[in-house]
């Protein structure tokens, strides 16, 4: 820790600071991550709080309606990746000012053949801009470059050299003795020959120019941003639209020149994707963010394969190994059968992977997948709580479009199927993964085991390179026991026991040994009802 003072010092004082006591742990959930395809919407994974975005953002397909499912489930948080193939291209047009100079470039704000839909105009905005300008001259005449074009002569122009004023005419004919003229259409001033200002010469400028008003029409709405008067301000305005990005050229001022109606070119959506593609987006998403719950809008690339399933266990175990868990969730086929869900999960032992049998709703028309609506409320409920309970019922569905007997959900249960119910609401029947292990069976009790994981990492990193002292192992053991602590107040789990030592020999290693036990969830009751003669059963007259 840091030492003040100098120890070497014969009279004087140090002063050491060290930290002490618990580590406090802050440590998010609610998160749900969805991979998916959609007819438009960035590919870089992005988090969003609210709906409101997704129907710009994405548009439509099985990504949007996730995304939108999601939230109604009452996750806060929500991260959306879209799957492209290889070879997309984003859609583009190349602004110029009234010289023919390229002063940027308008792209759409994802890729895909979507962009090329998209038509803007540049006009002139309602009212005026003002540049505003100071320099030195250089011995010359001229002309000197202005900031902005396309300017506007007005009375309250003024061009002033070391505070003199000098006449403005808007003509090069008109260039006399004490006079500058104003090129309107390049943006340029030229001085009468001889009156050219000097290196130690001020020029001051205050100059009308004509603002830009820019509209967009995405084939649906029209958007406007009026009075643009820089390209740092185009720039600003034109992000609100969530449809365009516009990127200024480097060192150029000038507005853009008027255009008539306009079209993007140049997107491409790619190839179909592939297996590899929908393992890119989940890479993609694991450099983002550490979701809580992450959901496959699709099961397969090639038919009848699956192909999705394995990706998504693979997935969730390099997250695993890199201390950073999260369960995950992917659809059965619409009516799938019994024996093939049976022979799809047989294949697979993860406590982090739920394959959902009966995954779509009764509504053929939106295809509404229930394992998007799982990983949401999975991520919705609070640590202990499970999503089987009736009060975590699944919100913005139509019913069950496959309903099995309850013999067929307990078999399916069994054999490590989600399967979903119908019964005062639309939910698990349990909640569970593929682990064959019954502790590692319920996804409730994984997501309390995950939070945990987190939160031993978390307070590790903060003691990695301390000295392995008695006070820091201490402080190390009451910062996972606080953990320990909170939850078994917060009855998310019944008991733990915890120990922490130095290890004998190698003097680098800290041994940590936990004991957990989830709170357990009532799924079975035993009545005992004894029928007969109880004793003192009779009575006094």
């Amino acid at each position: 820790m840091v030492l003040y003072g100098n120890p070497n010092s014969l009279v004087g004082i140090t002063l050491e600071i060290r930290a002490m006591g618990p580590v406090p742990v802050t440590i998010g959930t609610g998160i749900v991550a969805i991979i998916g395809e959609s007819n438009r919407g960035p590919v870089t994974p992005t988090g969003l709080r609210s709906v409101s975005q997704i129907k710009t953002l994405y548009d439509s397909g099985d990504l949007k309606e996730g995304g939108e499912l999601a939230f109604n489930q009452g996750a806060p948080n929500v991260y959306l990746g879209r799957v492209m193939g290889a070879g997309y291209a984003t859609a583009t047009a190349t602004l110029t000012d009234s010289t023919g100079t390229t002063i940027g470039v308008v792209d759409a704000m994802s890729p895909g053949n979507w962009g090329n839909g998209l038509i803007f105009k540049i006009e002139d905005g309602d009212y005026y801009g003002t540049d505003v300008e100071i320099f030195s001259g250089d011995g010359t005449e001229g002309p000197y470059a202005l900031d902005r074009d396309d300017l506007v002569a007005d009375a309250a122009n003024y061009v002033k050299v070391n505070n003199v004023v000098k006449t403005i005419v808007y003509s090069a004919v008109g260039l006399i003795a004490g006079t500058v003229y104003c090129n309107q259409a390049n943006g340029s001033l030229t001085f009468f020959a001889g009156e050219g200002p000097t290196v130690s010469d001020q020029v001051r400028v205050s100059i009308k120019f004509k603002s830009r008003k820019l509209t967009l029409y995405d084939g649906e709405y029209s958007y406007v941003f009026n009075n643009i008067r820089s390209l740092e301000d185009m720039q600003a305005k034109i992000a609100e639209s969530a449809l365009i990005v516009f990127t200024p050229s480097a060192n150029k001022t000038h507005l853009p020149k008027t255009y008539t109606p306009t079209a993007l070119s140049g997107g491409l959506e790619g190839a179909t994707p592939t297996t590899d593609d929908w393992e890119t987006a989940l890479n993609a998403m694991s450099e983002v963010v550490t979701p809580t719950t992450v959901v496959l809008t699709s099961y397969e690339v090639a038919g009848d394969s699956y192909d999705l399933v394995p990706i998504l266990d693979g997935w969730l175990m390099y997250m695993a190994n890199k201390f950073r868990p999260c369960l995950g969730f992917i659809p059965c086929k619409m009516n799938e059968t019994k024996a093939n869900v049976m022979d799809l999960c047989a294949g697979y032992n993860n406590r982090l992977l739920s394959i959902v049998a009966n995954a779509w709703d009764a509504d053929p028309t939106t295809k509404q997948n229930i394992a998007v609506a799982r990983a949401g409320k999975e991520a919705a409920c609070a640590l202990g709580e499970s999503a089987a309970r009736s009060y975590n019922s699944m919100n913005g569905l139509n019913g069950l479009l496959q309903i099995h007997s309850d013999e067929d959900v307990d078999v399916l249960s069994r054999s490590g199927a989600d399967v979903i119910i119908l019964k005062r609401g639309i939910r698990p029947y349990i909640g569970i993964s593929t682990a064959t292990d019954w502790q590692f069976m319920r996804t409730v009790d994984n997501r309390t085991i995950n939070w945990v994981i987190l939160a031993i990492k978390y307070i590790t990193d903060q003691f990695y390179h301390e000295r392995r002292t008695k006070v820091v192992l201490t402080s190390l053991k009451a910062s996972l026991a606080s953990v320990f602590e909170e939850q078994i107040e917060l009855e998310n789990i019944r008991a733990y026991a915890l120990s922490v030592s130095a290890h004998a020999i190698d003097t680098g290693r800290v041994d940590i040994d936990i004991k957990m036990e989830n709170i357990g969830h009532i799924e079975r009751f035993r009545v005992l009802m004894q029928v007969g003669v109880m004793p003192g059963g009779g009575f006094t007259v």
